[in-house]
């Protein structure tokens, strides 16, 4: 097996947030596009073509190891992503009453703590594992549970910062009655995209047992997962976009801009495959994030994700100066939320580089080893 390393882990998970805070930049240049069909077009190439793609190239014999597995385990990775996809639209409503800020920072707040500490309770397909407790009852768990607790309370910061930016500048009044149902359930069903991945985990752990024990494509295991947990939330995404695109009598401009040439039109299908892209190579990073994040504190990679996306977006709005203008309260809670998360984030890796070499504590016995192996029924 790979050998655990935290800090590259950290490393890749920051990357691949940085490229989800960045992937719909590339939506601003599609003007004579309405949403629906950008969000189709987008969700095309991150759910449904780069996955498989991706899993075709990196996973050797896909196709053999597809059928040596269990269809349950395939079955529940992609119902769970129809689930997560449901989040997006319940997401989009929670912007809608509360604003972009506050609704992002409930939804990924709630999405980092159900995504990663649930798992320690429960798994798609270990049962009840009774992980929790055990995993705290040494030193370095201690850190990693701050770090985690520390990764929510900055990501609360940051996102009450964005609403008071939003109150302060004269936008319109939050309807928080209304809003949160949709913010919770945003972050609950968000959460459901990591269940997904652990739902497949007995395919991704095939694909790793398939090559040498250091090869790189160990670190690419979760490949083998992405086309069915993608796969469920572009079936979801795809059908409402269309029916809005249907509703909105928009969906001819899946093939044809009015009064516009037919290389705008590639121009466009060129910025949803960047967006796209962007999106895939998140999760494509996340996987190699987590499988050096190692065995023990593993689980810690979709908090880490989720707090660093948010700390991500955050410099890019700095860097694109959408808080220039704003006045100094915002301004400090957002850079006290920021250095919050790079706090969090420390604690959590360091936390996993002490527990690396120590004893397992007693109770911890149900790993991704142990789940239930490809082809079982």
């Amino acid at each position: 097996m790979i050998q655990p390393n935290p800090f590259y882990g950290a490393f890749f998970l920051a990357v691949g947030a940085l490229l989800s805070a960045a992937c719909y930049s590339p939506s601003k240049l599609t003007r004579h596009w309405a949403w629906e069909i950008y969000w189709v077009a987008q969700a095309t190439f991150a759910w449904c073509i780069l996955p498989l793609v991706g899993a075709w190239l990196t996973v050797p014999d896909y196709l053999g190891l597809l059928a040596a597995c269990s269809p349950s385990v395939m079955l529940n990775s992609f119902l769970l992503g129809l689930l997560y996809g449901v989040g997006g639209f319940t997401f989009g409503l929670g912007v809608r009453y509360i604003g972009f800020s506050l609704n992002y920072s409930i939804a990924i707040g709630i999405s980092a703590l159900l995504g990663t500490l649930l798992p320690l309770v429960w798994t798609p397909t270990g049962g009840f594992v009774h992980r929790l407790g055990a995993l705290f009852q040494t030193t370095p768990g201690w850190i990693v549970f701050v770090g985690l607790m520390a990764a929510v309370g900055g990501i609360a910061l940051c996102g009450w910062a964005g609403a008071l930016r939003e109150r302060l500048a004269g936008g319109e009044r939050f309807d928080f009655a209304r809003g949160l149902p949709y913010a919770v359930a945003a972050g609950i069903l968000g959460a459901v995209f990591n269940y997904a991945l652990l739902a497949g985990k007995p395919l991704s752990a095939a694909a790793a047992a398939q090559v040498a024990d250091g090869d790189i494509r160990q670190l690419l295991q979760n490949n083998a997962v992405y086309p069915f947990a993608c796969g469920g939330a572009w079936v979801t995404n795809v059908v409402w976009g269309l029916y809005l695109g249907w509703r909105n009598m928009t969906w001819p401009q899946l093939y044809r801009l009015s009064d516009q040439h037919d290389a705008r039109l590639r121009f466009y299908y060129l910025l949803a495959f960047l967006s796209g892209a962007m999106w895939y190579l998140q999760f494509f990073c996340y996987g190699i994030g987590e499988t050096y994040m190692g065995e023990r504190f593993g689980f810690t990679s979709w908090a880490l994700l989720m707090a660093i996306l948010i700390l991500a977006s955050n410099l890019l709005g700095t860097l694109f100066r959408e808080w220039e203008g704003t006045s100094p309260r915002p301004r400090r809670m957002v850079h006290l939320g920021m250095a919050v998360i790079i706090l969090a984030t420390c604690l959590v890796t360091c936390g996993n580089y002490l527990g690396q070499n120590g004893p397992s504590p007693s109770g911890e016995g149900a790993s991704v080893s142990t789940e239930t192996p490809p082809g079982a029924d």
